[in-house]
């Protein structure tokens, strides 16, 4: 009988190991080897950089899905939030940002809590999508909201500076502060905290198929904002009445990201780093604050990219913006905000995704709850959804979908495909044109082009082969070489390509919508690129 009670005892106790476990508090006596699931790759000789997941050349091609918004104003369970999700997957992005906010997994000091987003991995390997982790933590926008960061450091009034509304109340994010970022007990208190969370991932990652759900992690959101304007607007100060300069916010800022982004790097799960910042001149110094500038967050040990956030719907801009960020040597020019609700977003994508940038739409789908807790006179400027609030599509969504679809089948093509290679058709204006003949030329290949279904289109030059993808119908001519096989389907990896259908080899073709084209093809020599030229002319 006590034989049969102590088993019992031992299934009980072992049980609620693994219930501990799962919401990810037992994880302490653990120690599991670090992996790399990502890494940022540069190529010095042709400027090209990238992301690498797993192994395998990953452009990023996102959307946002405001979760804290979800959950702390929406008041959404995981039940409800899982439709994001399958939108997502029907969009066809690859990957998906996830604000994860401090006070989510540390409400009260030192206890940790991760059953939420253990839920939220699963729905990820459940769709097919992977994660950009947001941090939303002691500096969003310059700010420091009671919804996101811990009472229990908010209470802390070393860690405080002082504003002019200090402990106002926004319905968004909760009660507003603003904190020394540099302070070594903060410091130490948000680094433990995404050390845990990521050393979470590693072990939830371990015991559910290792599929690496997480690919990236954005610490903080918008951090230049804080020394651009929240120093001035809120009058900013330190306790004792002293002015925080803008030198000393730049600094501390710095110190932050820097800091923050290490602790990803050295924890058992170690993903690519990467900043957003409000565009500006480029990389310029800010007009703002001339003593900062992207170079400086570039340089920082913690951190791999430097994305921005452009908010513009000019392709003249978005080019311009690209190759600004492109020429911070080895970045990858991450657009990691754009409004979705942008009606020519497609031809904004592939705007930057020829130029060597990825794309993340903000966002998926604005929060119901920001809507109706914003005056008339700025919805216009709230909803920005590639789908309305309640997840229907919008009159751009579908090509969006299609050129995503095509970006799908071509992925590590294009990602490595190098400007001069990437030819990107009907983007010279801010929508496509209904009717277009246009002519560009690759280093290998010269595409003669036409459309009278106002079809975005793509070929890639690579080498020996060529891919061509259009969202309608559309003539192209190749020229300068010789047309050898052509094959419809999709890359199903790197190299295999998964055939469809094959075509009589010609050197005259007319692409069907939403099919991606390979053919061989043997070059008569080398050409003056004018793919620049095309994009924004």
């Amino acid at each position: 009988m006590l034989g049969i009670l102590q088993m019992a005892l031992m299934i009980s106790v072992l049980s609620c190991a693994k219930q501990e476990n799962d919401r990810g508090a037992g994880n302490e006596g653990r120690s599991l080897p670090p992996i790399t699931v990502s890494k940022l790759v540069g190529n010095a000789a042709s400027g090209k950089s990238y992301v690498e997941v797993d192994g395998q050349p990953f452009p990023i091609l996102g959307a946002q899905i405001r979760l804290d918004a979800l959950v702390n104003g929406d008041k959404l369970s995981i039940h409800e939030i899982e439709p994001y999700f399958a939108k997502a997957k029907e969009l066809g992005v690859n990957s998906i940002e996830l604000p994860l906010w401090w006070n989510l997994i540390e409400a009260s000091e030192n206890n940790y809590e991760f059953a939420f987003v253990a839920e939220l991995l699963s729905l990820a390997n459940k769709y097919g999508v992977k994660i950009e982790v947001l941090w939303f933590g002691s500096n969003m926008i310059g700010d420091s909201f009671s919804y996101l960061v811990p009472q229990y450091v908010l209470r802390n009034l070393d860690v405080r500076l002082s504003r002019n509304d200090d402990g106002s109340f926004w319905s968004y994010y909760g009660y507003q502060y603003i904190l020394k970022l540099d302070h070594p007990w903060l410091l130490e208190r948000e680094t433990q905290a995404v050390s845990k969370l990521f050393d979470f991932i590693r072990d939830w990652d371990e015991q559910h198929g290792g599929d690496h759900p997480v690919i990236s992690a954005q610490i903080h959101n918008e951090p230049d904002g804080l020394v651009r304007w929240r120093l001035d607007q809120k009058q900013i100060k330190y306790r004792n009445g002293t002015p925080l300069t803008k030198e000393e916010a730049w600094t501390m800022t710095l110190k932050s990201l820097d800091e923050i982004g290490q602790a990803v790097k050295r924890s058992s799960y170690q993903v690519v780093t990467r900043v957003n910042l409000i565009s500006g001149k480029g990389i310029e110094p800010y007009v703002e604050a001339p003593n900062a500038k992207a170079g400086d967050v570039f340089s920082l040990a913690g951190i791999d990219i430097v994305s921005f956030d452009p908010y513009k719907e000019s392709v003249k801009e978005i080019k311009d913006e690209v190759l600004a960020y492109k020429g911070l040597p080895g970045n990858y020019p991450l657009i990691a905000e754009n409004k979705g609700s942008y009606s020519n977003t497609p031809t904004l994508m592939l705007t930057a995704v020829a130029l060597g940038g990825g794309y993340d739409l903000y966002e998926l789908a604005t929060s119901k709850f920001f809507i109706d807790n914003t005056t008339p006179d700025y919805l216009d400027q709230i909803d920005h959804g590639i789908y309305t609030w309640n997840l229907q599509d919008k009159s751009h969504t579908a090509t969006t979908q299609q050129l995503l679809a095509g970006f799908s089948y071509a992925a590590t093509q294009v990602a490595t495909t190098v400007t001069a290679d990437f030819a990107a058709f009907n983007v010279r204006d801010n929508y496509p044109q209904q009717s277009l003949t246009q002519v560009i030329n690759t280093s290998g290949a010269t595409f003669r082009f036409k459309t009278e279904a106002g079809a975005l289109a793509f070929a890639l030059d690579c080498g020996t082969s060529l891919l061509l993808y259009a969202t309608e119908t559309a003539d192209i001519e190749v020229e300068n070489g010789v047309v050898s096989a052509i094959e419809i389907g999709k890359y199903i990896n790197e190299t295999d390509f998964e055939t469809e259908r094959e075509l009589t080899a010609q050197n005259s073709i007319t692409l069907e919508s939403g099919k991606l084209y390979r053919l061989g093809f043997h070059s008569n020599g080398h050409l003056q690129s004018t793919v620049l030229d095309q994009i924004g002319n």
